[in-house]
């Protein structure tokens, strides 16, 4: 699905993307932007009475919710509720801006699974409004014009992202990455718990040389799944623990420089990073699956085994993790979930606007398939 222009889409409760919304479109027999919108007018388009248009515009009982979202979605279009300021309310309580960067939005594994469950949640009542943040507008129209509920931010976002928006006053719930020096509710995975529980896994199936294969430049997600592993390793919590674990498993690791390839699923240049480690470990702990198959496809060209000579472990349980041979061993998250969750801490939000901010930790679970070993049978 692709944005509107200005980098706005809308998609409502059917799954529609309609180009250029928020903002005002003259096309498709709606009215012409040159003379002043009347309630009349847009009672006449949608073949209502002038009463029915004022009670959706007021936000009061005794129109259907459909209709009710025709009617504000029509005002918003034709210009009308920047004529008429006083209803932007009515509007806005039904609307929700998502913000997510293009190449997230175009992914069918992980993120578009969880707009999903945002989109999903229209039970709710709320229509979304899609903003790219690849664009070099930082603040979206519908935030400005103050015509959405609340704001979720999908994957990472830029602190002055985040200060830009704080001026307006707009609820934030921030998915799959969190918020440090401003006041934010985050729904994550558990990343530190995941690689914490699958590095202990490994360790108990006979696994020593388990190295880290992921870049800790790109997400907090990824930094939170390498802490995981690296307590694992070191078997306690302490720090000096932590620290003598660090080093002696960054010989087994790759942690830099590797999203870029990943992204352009690059696998001659993996390839080439992995042959130049000066140790290969016994088994690699990934930060995501995509990272995962490319990397298994790299270490195939090398003449390696999976899982003989080599294991991978992934994280996020995409599908393609089951279509890939082996079968790919990994870490579930519920992607959908996480969409829903993030429009019930925002509605809950509205409603408790004073209170402190919260951290949801939803939890992941491993998921055993045939890209590693039982070295202890």
């Amino acid at each position: 699905m692709q944005g509107g222009r200005g980098a706005f889409g809308y998609l409502g409760n059917a799954g529609r993307v309609e180009n250029g919304c928020p903002g005002r479109k003259a096309a498709g027999g709606r009215m012409p932007m040159e003379k002043k919108v009347t309630m009349k007018q847009l009672a006449d388009q949608l073949g209502v009475s002038i009463n029915a248009v004022s009670l959706a515009l007021n936000n009061k009982e005794g129109v259907g919710e459909d209709m009710r979202k025709r009617i504000l979605q029509l005002a918003n279009e034709t210009g009308y509720l920047e004529q008429s300021g006083k209803y932007n309310k009515a509007f806005s309580s039904k609307h929700i801006c998502v913000m997510v960067r293009k190449i997230y939005f175009q992914d069918m594994h992980f993120y578009s699974r969880v707009i999903y469950g945002v989109e999903w949640q229209d039970k709710l009542g709320y229509d979304i409004i899609i903003q790219f943040t690849d664009e070099e507008v930082r603040v979206p129209a519908c935030v400005e014009n103050q015509k959405v509920a609340g704001i979720i931010i999908v994957g990472a976002v830029e602190k002055d992202r985040i200060e830009a928006l704080s001026v307006y006053g707009i609820p934030v719930v921030v998915v799959d990455s969190t918020t440090y020096g401003y006041p934010a509710d985050s729904v994550l995975a558990d990343n530190r718990g995941g690689t914490f529980l699958a590095a202990n896994h490994l360790i108990r199936s006979g696994y020593r040389k388990i190295g880290f294969f992921g870049d800790l430049d790109y997400s907090l997600s990824i930094k939170e799944r390498f802490l995981g592993y690296a307590e694992a390793m070191a078997g306690v919590m302490e720090d000096e623990a932590m620290q003598t674990a660090l080093v002696e498993t960054m010989k087994y690791s790759l942690l830099r420089d590797i999203e870029p390839y990943v992204l352009a699923k690059d696998v001659e240049a993996i390839t080439r990073r992995v042959k130049a480690m000066g140790e290969i470990p016994e088994v690699f702990l990934c930060s995501n699956d995509r990272a995962a198959i490319l990397l298994m496809n790299a270490l195939r060209a090398l003449g390696y085994r999976i899982p003989e000579d080599i294991g991978i472990v992934g994280f996020d349980d995409m599908e393609i993790s089951t279509m890939v041979m082996p079968c790919l061993t990994t870490l579930h998250i519920a992607k959908k979930n996480m969409g829903m969750k993030a429009v019930q801490t925002l509605q809950w939000r509205l409603q408790n606007r004073k209170a402190k901010p919260e951290k949801i930790i939803l939890p992941v679970d491993l998921v055993l398939r045939d890209s590693v070993l039982d070295k202890q049978k």
